[in-house]
C-alpha cells in the first residue's frame, strides 16, 4: 500500500500556470480597467503570502518565499509598479464599493460627487 502519492506532472503544471498567470498580471502595464483589477488582485496575491498562495506554490513544487522574493526583486527594480491610469481605476473601484455599501442616499451622493471627481482625473 502507498501511502504518499507523487503529484502528476499535469496537475503541477496547472498550479505553475496560476503563478505565470498571476506574475504577468502584475506586471501588465495596460491601462483597462479589468486588467487594472486584476494586476491589483494579484498583487496583493503575491505580496499578502495567504495560505491559498502557499498552498499553490506548494502544488507547483515551488518555495512560497523564493516567489515572494523574487516579487519583491521585480518591485525593487520598478518592473513591478502601477500606472497613473491603473491608479486611477483602482481609486474607482474602491470608491464604488463605497458607494455600494454606503447606508444613506446622502452618504451615497457624497461618495458619488467622488467618483465623477475621479472620473474627471481620468480623462486629463
Amino acid at each position: 500500500m502507498e501511502l504518499i502519492k507523487e503529484k502528476p506532472l499535469s496537475e503541477q503544471r496547472l498550479f505553475q500556470a496560476i503563478i505565470v498567470q498571476a506574475l504577468e498580471d502584475v506586471m501588465n502595464f495596460s491601462s483597462f480597467k479589468k486588467e487594472a483589477y486584476w494586476k491589483e488582485d494579484a498583487y496583493k496575491w503575491f505580496y499578502s503570502n495567504s495560505i491559498d498562495f502557499q498552498d499553490v506554490c506548494w502544488a507547483a513544487e515551488m518555495d512560497p518565499e523564493l516567489i515572494r522574493g523574487e516579487f519583491f526583486k521585480l518591485i525593487k527594480l520598478k518592473k513591478i509598479r502601477f500606472s497613473k491610469m491603473q491608479t486611477h481605476w483602482l481609486n474607482y473601484r474602491e470608491l464604488y464599493r463605497l458607494y455600494r455599501e454606503a447606508d444613506s442616499k446622502e452618504e451615497r451622493r457624497i461618495i458619488k460627487k467622488r467618483i465623477d471627481r475621479e472620473n474627471l482625473k481620468r480623462m486629463e
